[in-house]
């Protein structure tokens, strides 16, 4: 399997609501982001992507690209993600989901179709596209919507062939965005 995904990490956001880089918070230890590459790597390998201006994140030894168009959102840098991934299946997560692991994510692959061009999750009434499954011919969806700067990411899935899986009720915790000092202080309690 390797070989046929690249896992993205979406670290390029600006944290305004946290204050600092989510992507270097601490939990029990370890960053969220080394919680995140520590779910990946038993089904990438070494295969992932960080996508951050953040020069930090080079020492976890992955490859790190910053965004080809700068303060496009999430939107930009899914763009620049799939222009630099080399393969069709593209599973994406967001910085701030440290909770995450590697049976949800592995059941995320498995449950993506592809014929799809996205796979998302969805846990109660909210869609999470940023823990996901792309085909990396999205790259050019979100190229276009760049350049309409038409940058929601939820319009964007809704324009192309998707699907949305509901989480099982026992990961539902694992797709909690950390966006806040508040939910950051719960979290670590």
């Amino acid at each position: 399997m390797e070989n046929k995904i690249t896992a993205i990490i979406l670290a390029g956001g600006k944290s305004q609501r946290m204050g600092t880089d989510k992507g270097l918070l601490d939990l029990n230890g370890k960053t969220f982001i080394k919680h995140i590459c520590d779910a990946l790597q038993p089904i990438v390998g070494s295969n992932i992507l960080i996508v951050s201006p953040n020069k930090e994140f080079d020492a976890l030894g992955f490859s790190r690209v910053e965004d080809i168009i700068e303060n496009k959102g999430p939107v930009g840098g899914l763009y620049t993600a799939l222009k630099e991934s080399k393969t069709k299946v593209n599973l994406v997560l967001s910085v701030d989901v440290p909770m995450v692991s590697t049976e949800l994510l592995q059941w995320l692959i498995e449950s993506h179709n592809e014929t799809d061009m996205v796979t998302q999750t969805k846990s109660g009434d909210k869609t999470c596209p940023l823990i996901g499954v792309y085909d990396r011919s999205m790259r050019i969806v979100f190229g276009e919507h760049i350049a309409g700067n038409q940058l929601k990411l939820r319009q964007v899935i809704e324009d192309v062939k998707h699907q949305t899986i509901e989480v099982p009720e026992k990961w539902s915790n694992q797709v909690q965005n950390i966006n806040t000092l508040e939910e950051y202080q719960n979290l670590i309690k």
